[in-house]
């Protein structure tokens, strides 16, 4: 059963949907059959630093696009640097200058694209506090790049490299700040709590590339953690994985506190493909996304950290090399075993019409060993080629017959969502908290007062820590090395909270 939302009205579609259980097993089906019956994910990025979300009529020519595309979900970009084109509790309004005054365009949004079927998913940006490329600092004095960047008097939220600098054109938040965290769960949750939104889609939740992560307060934490004295070097693999797990332990949060604030709001991210190493014959550890940007991804797909992972796979196909690296993804994340789904993101911007109508087909078709991917997500509807055509047709060769399809469109009729089968699975979620927000403490999962040891977490920077996809029953946790047992039931397709007392 999948919720369409519109207007405020809660509309019940049947669909039918043959998607694998809850196995670590990849998911398989034909290439026929899937593009008629299945249902399929069909996602236009569209970002908000050019033309196409920012007034009434931009939306309404947006929505006839997607629509007549036969595409379904918009992923729509509505915080960029930590301002809001939407009204928000937590972030100050966009002082872009484009937006009319008293213009709500995630509101407008919600309602144009709903009145078609068409899911919306409000992207926010979580890393870079602000970006000097796109103009002044914002005068908003609530913006955080005011009350916590590098130059603020408050405490500095900013990361740092190894020799103390703070990349003045785009500093990140340090996501092993404690505060930090909390803005980006804050930020998230409050979408979900005003608007009635499909999902929430996450963008830059990783550390900045080549060794970034040196703000004082998360060293600090590394310190006490590790019992380490020294500034750890850039290359260091304890430091590293320590950053790897500031990402996974924030994103398990978000995704266990959005599902108490709206259990039918899906959680997204946009995930990494750096590097040219071939992802199926190379350690994950050692790919780029985990030792450049620290963003374990692969294991959110598997561990059920989130419901959809949108992959970035930028490359041009002018580029021979780039297009061996584009079809080496693909074929990787498709076969992949996973617990959750798997977005391909193609690169509109990077390629001609031609070559984008191409990589989707391609996007779309089987791997060898007959697995598919659960959508495909091209970037970016509003930069839609390096050709210099017109944006028309990018649109009619989605679904039409043209020259640059070979006749061929990837999206010639219309398909139905996925409705994710883990959102209907025998299992619940866990998100507890200490009582003195302590982190990197062991917490003992027990199936039973003194049974088995099903699952040992950590505490988070802020004392969380969070178990996904248990079953249904009578758990019991405490400290490692604690005779005293908490119990906590966990039910069917709910989150259960607890405090544990130190």
């Amino acid at each position: 059963m999948k919720r369409i939302r519109t207007k405020g009205v809660t509309i019940v579609i049947v669909m039918l949907i043959v998607i694998s259980s809850l196995t670590l097993t990849p998911f398989t089906t034909s290439e026929a059959s899937f593009q008629k019956e299945n249902p399929f994910i069909r996602a236009f990025w569209v970002q908000a630093f050019e033309p196409g979300l920012k007034t009434p009529e931009e939306i309404d020519e947006l929505v006839d696009d997607v629509h007549k595309a036969n595409m379904n979900t918009i992923i729509a970009q509505v915080s960029r640097r930590h301002d809001a084109y939407y009204q928000s509790d937590v972030l100050p309004f966009t002082e872009d200058p484009s937006v009319p005054e008293g213009f709500d365009p995630l509101g407008y949004l919600l309602t144009k694209a709903h009145e078609k079927g068409i899911e919306v998913h409000a992207w926010v940006v979580v890393g870079p506090m602000w970006h000097s490329v796109y103009g002044d600092a914002p005068s908003d004095p609530t913006h955080i790049w005011n009350l916590h960047g590098p130059n603020a008097q408050e405490e500095s939220w900013a990361t740092e490299d190894y020799n103390g600098n703070v990349p003045y054109w785009q500093p990140y938040l340090d996501l092993g700040h404690p505060e930090a965290r909390n803005h980006v769960v804050d930020m998230v949750n409050d979408i979900a709590k005003n608007y009635e939104v499909d999902g929430v889609h996450l963008d830059y939740i990783r550390y900045p590339e080549d060794g970034k992560g040196y703000n004082a307060t998360s060293l600090a934490r590394f310190h006490e953690e590790t019992g380490r004295t020294d500034r750890p070097p850039v290359n260091d693999q304890e430091w590293k994985a320590w950053k790897v797990e500031q990402v996974d332990s924030l994103i398990k949060r978000v995704y266990t506190e959005l599902l108490t604030v709206d259990s039918d709001v899906e959680l997204s991210a946009a995930v990494l493909s750096w590097g040219f190493h071939n992802p199926s014959n190379t350690h994950w550890w050692n790919m780029d996304p985990v030792q450049r940007a620290h963003q374990n991804w692969k294991e959110w797909v598997q561990e059920g950290y989130l419901d959809y992972a949108y992959v970035m796979n930028y490359d041009s196909d002018a580029d021979p090399r780039r297009a061996l690296r584009f079809d080496q993804w693909i074929e990787w994340q498709k076969d992949l075993p996973r617990n959750r789904g798997i977005i391909i993101g193609p690169a509109l911007y990077l390629n001609t019409v031609a070559d984008s109508m191409n990589q989707i087909n391609r996007a779309l078709t089987p791997s060898v060993n007959g697995n598919m991917a659960e959508g495909v997500s091209p970037y970016v509807y509003n930069i839609w080629s390096n050709d210099g055509l017109p944006k028309s047709e990018l649109i009619d060769s989605l679904y039409l017959p043209t020259e640059h399809n070979e006749g061929k469109p990837p999206f010639e009729a219309p398909t139905e969502l996925p409705d994710p089968s883990w959102r209907q699975e025998n299992q619940g979620h866990l998100l507890g908290q200490l009582t003195n927000e302590q982190s990197a403490v062991e917490i003992l999962i027990r199936r039973g007062k003194n049974g088995k040891i099903i699952k040992t977490v950590e505490t988070d920077a802020n004392g969380y820590f969070v178990a996904t996809d248990l079953s249904p029953g009578n758990y019991f946790i405490h400290y490692k090395n604690s005779e005293e047992r908490t119990k906590v039931q966990i039910k069917k397709q709910q989150v259960t909270k607890t405090l544990l007392k130190d």
